[in-house]
């Protein structure tokens, strides 16, 4: 097995590793990126710049994440067995990328200055999935399949939530809006792409 396609991503594990630690805080980022922030945005309020902050930092999740799945699955092709199937590449390669995933989150709330949060996790795994799916099957059937599997996770994942919700006795107001749209949306997609299997037969 070669080691030259492991080091790439073993390497990029080690600068999230470094983006994880308490220098990299919200706390600590608000104070460079918020002069950075008003003067590109002079209008915005205090709260619109607080949220831009939050979006930055959120969309930096997505993006480490998504290269990370892309170097684990570029290594894989490169050293893997020739009859492993893509498929199952892709997927050891979201194994991977999930599971340090929850080890850097593990990680942030050891450092005492930052918190462990399941929601940041799932954020890089879809990060690591829209990479995944895009680099497997392509942009017009990776699109196609990531907006399956989220139909499908809103649907299946918003009914468990409002379930645990009324198990619990709290409030969850806005799910009994969201999930059946999310019912909707995904009979709709669903129906569309039989109709448009049937015309592509006939």
């Amino acid at each position: 097995m070669r080691i030259g396609p492991w080091i790439p991503p073993v390497a990029w594990m080690g600068v999230i590793f470094w983006l994880s630690t308490g220098t990299f805080s919200a706390e600590h980022t608000l104070g460079w990126t918020f002069p950075i922030l008003r003067a590109l945005f002079p209008w915005a309020t205090q709260s619109q710049l607080a949220f831009l902050h939050w979006l930055g930092r959120k969309t930096a999740h997505v993006t480490e994440y998504a290269i990370l799945a892309w170097l684990w699955h570029r290594a894989l092709s490169k050293s893997a067995p020739r009859d492993l199937a893509p498929g199952a590449r892709a997927w050891a390669a979201l194994g991977l990328t999930v599971a340090y995933a929850i080890l850097d989150e593990l990680h942030q709330g050891w450092t005492g200055e930052r918190g462990a949060s399941p929601a940041d996790v799932a954020l890089d795994a879809v990060g690591g999935g829209v990479a995944l799916t895009l680099r497997v099957w392509g942009l017009d059937r990776g699109v196609e399949r990531l907006t399956a599997a989220l139909l499908w996770f809103a649907a299946v994942g918003g009914s468990l939530l409002l379930l645990l919700n009324l198990v619990a006795g709290a409030a969850a107001a806005w799910l009994w809006a969201s999930v059946p749209l999310a019912w909707l949306a995904l009979w709709r997609w669903r129906h569309r792409r039989c109709v448009d299997g049937a015309g592509d037969r006939q």
